[in-house]
């Protein structure tokens, strides 16, 4: 899976909210997004809406910020922030709502100083919430919060095409020719019926099958030890309760809807080091790492095999009910390492020292 950004556009009143949309700008960069906001825009002879309008057809995401005001009205009636949201509904662009939730809070310079611009504010907060998941905001923090979540909540729920590396392309571009290469098919399968080849898929190695791990050398966070390189041999399932108890995951919810994320970076780490654990009378925490390639085979083998959720996203756990009884049972039983080291040694060497098979911390040099 490639690692993708996305183009969001943020959407408000200006004068009123100025700190507000700094704070969301914050947030979509430190998700290593791309805001598009008019404080970016350079001077043009274009209309307002002539020279924003593609930039929000052309952004995956549209952020809608609702305080205390409506905003200067033109001659369509509208104010220009009703005119983006209206233009990003029929543009099909996801639009994410977060409204304020105490306008009685709000300073006066802040608000609509008349009946008319409060009813109008009204009528935009609910044509704007309709049929849309919305959230609301007290303060600064809690807006880049909300942020945060709206947007892992639409990347799941409504996928888009983002922006990727230029040297990615081509191997997406190859992706989705396959992609199309199978709805056709598939039309023609369906065309068909019984008269359609099956293409049989590879067999899936039984759990007591060998299978060979190596492990990377790493140098701790804290910069004061260094792991070795080493192929470790074993079944995959001898390998799976401590890929289940140091696999990286991370729960979070949206409107009740509970999702998980799997650090990819941090399990390779974490993973890896506790098989070195077992392996070696040292602490080899931080220490060793596998490839990405490697954790990503751990994983479909698991998943083949039912021990790990398909879709990979929804629920508090990629693990199933099977998977975290067998672990449980694992732990229960224990056991000597089920593995061996078939290549190199596991070692954790001190950074700065002459050697030797595993290192010790300064303490145990010191008589008291």
């Amino acid at each position: 899976m490639h690692d993708k950004r996305y183009q969001v556009f943020i959407s408000s009143t200006y004068t009123d909210l100025q700190e507000e949309r700094r704070a969301v700008q914050d947030a979509v960069i430190s998700m290593g997004d791309f805001p598009v906001q008019m404080e970016s825009f350079p001077a043009t002879d274009e209309s307002q809406m002539d020279f924003i309008g593609p930039l929000i057809e052309q952004s995956d995401y549209y952020i809608l910020i609702i305080g205390g005001r409506y905003g200067s009205v033109d001659e369509t009636g509208l104010s220009f922030t009703h005119q983006e949201f209206r233009y990003a509904v029929e543009k099909s662009v996801p639009v994410l709502v977060l409204v304020h939730g105490k306008p009685d809070t709000i300073a006066v310079g802040k608000t609509e100083s008349t009946d008319a611009g409060r009813a109008k504010l009204a009528d935009f907060i609910t044509e704007a919430s309709h049929k849309r998941i919305r959230k609301d905001w007290q303060d600064i923090g809690e807006l880049k919060l909300r942020v945060h979540e709206a947007l892992d909540h639409a990347k799941r729920s409504k996928p888009r095409p983002g922006w990727v590396r230029g040297d990615t392309i081509a191997t997406i571009d190859a992706l989705e020719e396959l992609n199309e290469v199978r709805k056709e098919n598939e039309k023609f399968r369906v065309a068909l019926g019984n008269l359609s080849v099956e293409i049989p898929l590879p067999k899936l190695p039984n759990a007591d099958e060998l299978t060979t791990l190596t492990l990377l050398p790493l140098t701790s966070s804290n910069n004061k030890k260094r792991g070795s390189s080493a192929k470790i041999q074993g079944s995959w399932i001898s390998f799976f309760p401590l890929f289940f108890s140091n696999l990286d995951v991370s729960t979070n919810d949206w409107n009740g809807e509970y999702y998980f994320n799997i650090d990819h970076d941090d399990s390779c780490i974490k993973v890896a080091s506790a098989i070195a654990g077992e392996l070696a009378p040292v602490d080899t925490t931080g220490c060793f790492k596998i490839s990405r390639s490697t954790l990503e085979r751990l994983i479909s083998y698991y998943t083949e095999a039912g021990l790990m959720i398909a879709n990979g996203n929804e629920g508090t756990t990629p693990f199933t009910e099977t998977a975290q009884r067998l672990a449980r049972r694992h732990h229960v039983v224990g056991s000597a390492a089920p593995f061996a080291i078939i290549e190199g040694e596991v070692l954790v060497t001190t950074i700065g020292s002459a050697g030797g098979n595993f290192s010790r911390d300064l303490d145990d040099d010191i008589p008291f």
